[in-house]
């Protein structure tokens, strides 16, 4: 005997012999995948293009070297002996290098919307720079819009806000943010999901297709063939085989346009994500292409990152004076005939010598310290009214010349 529903929705015990003219009669429910809309941190890097497109981002920030420049009026001139640079740059002091300790803070930026760095003080003086993983921090403040304070909790203890360095991305508090797992959840969970199921498809070993009856099957009939399907197909099941009876065949369903269609898909969703990292299959082939991809993508994380060093790193009493500024020159670099070009603009058009050219590009100066000037040319001084010919040697005087042009004009 077995369960069968009735019109009515209520189950009742039906004979197993008996015949099922309808589907709703009895539960064919087969096991699924669970397709869920919110993926972890894991699973979302489980994902090629994800992983490579998250890695490729935050490794291209973590190797552009940060600088501390100070600002005297109109002079800007970058400070060298500072220790923060090195803490920034070569060795934080702690177990992770400075490149991993920063490329693991934008991965969190970029994935959760925000992330956390630990620096130790002695005084005033920054000693280190320890990553903290954003599922390690707490954010504890007291709700308040005005007069807030923030503390942080990690591993059971609390910390200041001066102590901690945090960058947020699309944050409304200013120390919790949105990452690409809170605003774009259900397209990586579609991805995950799908290689979840091809993945359960492959290590069973088990063709795709359908079971064609004869005629009509008995409950029991049913019950048995649903039973070994899910022996078979289930996550953990041992069994790669059934048996058969006569009357029910099994027809593949292999290289249909429904399978076809979902390998189009992986592709299509690929393309999706790298266009929500920001760039495409042109953005490294294309010079132009990548100077958008820098401008547009890389930029904003430079500058919320950037931003967060400065608030940290930076004493009241430096704020305004000092700052730091990732050197984007070589990441700008355009090929050498290009570059080579564009310096000889600049040396036609005075505004660098050779010496800071030479800097640019790594090389150590000539103690060339003089800009050339072209002789044919005239200069001007708007506020003396002064025009002085390099060519002649001569200094005159426009107001006093206007002046003896219009005398001569009036003696006419």
């Amino acid at each position: 005997m077995s369960w069968v529903k009735n019109l009515f929705g209520t189950e009742t015990r039906a004979d197993e012999n008996a015949f099922i003219d309808t589907a709703d009669e009895v539960d064919l429910t087969l096991p699924s995948y669970d397709a869920t809309t919110t993926v972890t941190r894991q699973q979302a890097l489980s994902v090629p293009a994800v992983a490579s497109a998250l890695f490729l981002i935050s490794g291209i920030i973590a190797g552009i070297p940060i600088r501390l420049y100070k600002r005297d009026g109109n002079t800007i001139t970058e400070i060298m002996d500072d220790e923060r640079t090195k803490l920034l740059n070569i060795e934080t002091n702690s177990i992770l290098g400075a490149f991993e300790t920063k490329q693991a803070m934008i991965n969190d930026l970029i994935l959760e919307g925000s992330c956390y760095c630990y620096i130790g003080k002695n005084g005033n003086d920054a000693e280190s720079l320890q990553y903290l993983p954003k599922n390690r921090v707490s954010v504890l403040d007291n709700g308040k819009l005005i007069d807030r304070v923030v503390y942080y909790l990690v591993d059971g203890y609390y910390y200041n806000n001066f102590n901690i360095m945090r960058a947020v991305r699309n944050s409304k508090d200013g120390v919790r943010g949105r990452g690409l797992l809170d605003d774009n959840a259900m397209h990586i969970s579609s991805m995950y999901n799908a290689l979840v199921y091809e993945n359960g498809v492959i290590s069973k070993g088990v063709r795709k297709g359908f079971l064609k009856s004869e005629g009509r099957l008995t409950v029991k009939a049913l019950e048995a063939l649903k039973k070994a399907w899910r022996y078979m197909t289930s996550k953990l099941g041992q069994s790669d085989v059934i048996v058969l009876n006569k009357g029910i065949t099994f027809e593949s369903a292999d290289s249909t346009a429904v399978e076809n269609q979902l390998n189009e898909s992986k592709q299509t969703n690929a393309d999706l994500i790298y266009k929500l990292f920001g760039f495409t299959d042109k953005t490294f082939t294309d010079e132009k292409a990548f100077n958008i991809f820098v401008k547009t993508t890389i930029m904003p994380i430079v500058n919320c990152f950037i931003q967060a060093i400065n608030r940290a790193m930076l004493l009241e009493t430096e704020k305004g004076n000092l700052y730091f500024s990732l050197d984007m020159n070589d990441l700008l670099k355009a090929d050498m005939l290009t570059r080579f070009n564009a310096y000889k603009t600049a040396l036609d058009s005075n505004w660098i010598n050779i010496d800071e050219i030479r800097q640019r590009e790594d090389l150590s100066p000539m103690g060339i310290d003089f800009v050339s000037m072209n002789l044919a040319n005239v200069f001007y001084y708007p506020e003396t009214k002064q025009v002085y010919t390099p060519n002649t040697g001569v200094l005159g005087d426009l107001t006093h010349a206007k002046a003896e042009k219009g005398g001569e004009n009036s003696e006419d």
